[in-house]
């Protein structure tokens, strides 16, 4: 699973605009519209209250302000939104609140398909023209995945990864910055030379979120059709090459310490492979941080795959009442006016195949200027394998093998084959018991 920071979304409320009349030819008089005027005073719509719920969706309090409320109070003036606390979704709707929206990640769809939240918005899609054409087509198809016949949701923002590097550790030991391009192995031995104990301090050279991150580079899961997918060579190399990084002399992990901290607050982490962390560099725990980014490592068979598409969704559930006026929130954050607002100023990748939209990222972020931006846009992404909420244990069942292999209990061969056997077992008990 991608280790990955959430952002809490906290409660805001829209007050509702009041309808504005014509004026009278510039006399500063409200005149009410004759017959013979050919004019008529616009309806009055109803308020609407829509409720949104959010779990994983990279949206903050600001950013729900900014790129929701707002826009949405100018346009649609009677519609108002509060977005949900907590992330428990599955509570709320047991407790009777079932939103009118949710924003998620793209990876955990089938939790609320089980809930019955899911259903296919092409009709809404048609009915308020929204072009579909706009979207870079990897996120497209990765959502089409959960339903074949359709889409279940919209993406608004996606991930990216990148190596982050203390610039302050490579000039302390004279040791050259990464540069864009490299492959893994070339990033291990880079890490090697500034992987030390100095003064009572160990630097560790590399951190790249262990073997299931390194998985989801090339988009393998470990099961797929209802099957074990882990013993096989791709999963070998995977392994492997978790190992190479994990016995790097003095770059063994550090207990109980999450390794942005090890970056970004204690600095004695020099190279640290992963996602989107502006919002963390730009805090004042990170103040001070001499930092900058090159372009992720990558295989030498597949030159320049920085990874499967990683992207935050939002949909209209299926039990919402006011499926329309919910559409448009959506329309509105998927709009070239909201994702270019999104992209400078919160530094989150736009969905949108616009480049001028996503060559803007970070704009208005002090933090990032300077930065090696172009690092991000080097990498290419593929689309997103189709995850499974069904088999819940699996990965604590990998887990347990593959702590035995880097700890040297175990050859690789006979990890492989320990997990597989453990899955196979493990898929056998759910079927049995949802009576496949």
């Amino acid at each position: 699973m991608v280790i990955r920071s959430y952002a809490a979304a906290m409660a805001a409320l829209l007050a509702i605009g009041a309808l504005i009349g014509c004026s009278n030819g510039g006399s500063g008089q409200t005149a009410a519209p004759t017959p013979d005027q050919g004019t008529q005073a616009p309806a009055k719509q109803e308020p609407v209250k829509l409720l949104m719920a959010q779990k994983w969706s990279e949206i903050n309090d600001a950013d729900f302000q900014s790129l929701i409320v707002e826009p949405l109070r100018q346009k649609y003036p009677h519609i108002e939104i509060e977005m949900l606390k907590g992330d428990n979704i599955k509570e709320m709707v047991a407790a009777g609140t079932v939103p009118d929206l949710i924003a998620t990640w793209v990876n955990l769809i089938p939790d609320y398909q089980e809930l019955g939240l899911v259903e296919d918005m092409t009709p809404l899609i048609k009915k308020h023209n929204l072009d579909l054409n706009r979207f870079e087509a990897t996120y497209v198809d990765t959502i089409r995945g959960y339903d074949k016949s359709g889409l279940v949701a919209l993406p608004y923002d996606s991930n990216f990864n990148v190596i982050y590097y203390n610039k302050d550790i490579f000039d302390k030991f004279g040791v050259d910055y990464p540069k864009d391009g490299m492959t893994w192995d070339e990033t291990i031995e880079l890490a090697k030379r500034v992987s030390r104990e100095e003064q009572g301090v160990r630097y560790r050279g590399l951190e790249a979120e262990g073997y299931g991150k390194l998985a989801l580079q090339i988009a393998l899961p470990s099961i797929k059709d209802g099957k074990s997918n882990f013993n096989n060579e791709s999963w070998k190399q995977i392994l492997e090459l978790s190992k190479k990084i994990h016995t790097i002399p003095s770059n063994e992990p550090v207990p109980n310490v999450h390794q942005r901290n090890q970056f970004m607050k204690d600095r004695n982490l020099a190279m640290f492979a992963t996602g989107n962390n502006f919002n963390l560099l730009q805090s004042d725990a990170a103040k001070g941080l001499n930092w900058d980014i090159a372009q992720y490592p990558s295989y030498p068979d597949k030159p320049n795959m920085a990874g499967m598409v990683d992207e935050h969704v939002a949909f209209v559930t299926k039990t919402s009442k006011h499926k329309d006026e919910a559409f448009k929130v959506i329309e509105i954050l998927t709009s070239d006016a909201i994702q270019k607002k999104m992209t400078r100023a919160s530094g989150k990748l736009s969905v949108l195949k616009d480049a001028s939209i996503r060559r803007e990222l970070g704009a208005d972020m002090p933090v990032l200027q300077g930065k090696h931006l172009d690092a991000i846009f080097k990498g290419t992404y593929i689309p997103a394998y189709t995850s499974t909420s069904k088999y819940p244990d699996a990965s604590k069942l990998i887990s347990e093998q593959v702590t035995k292999y880097l700890n040297d209990e175990q050859d690789v061969n006979t990890t492989l084959r320990a997990a597989d056997e453990a899955i196979q077992n493990h898929i056998r008990q759910i079927d049995i018991g949802s009576g496949k």
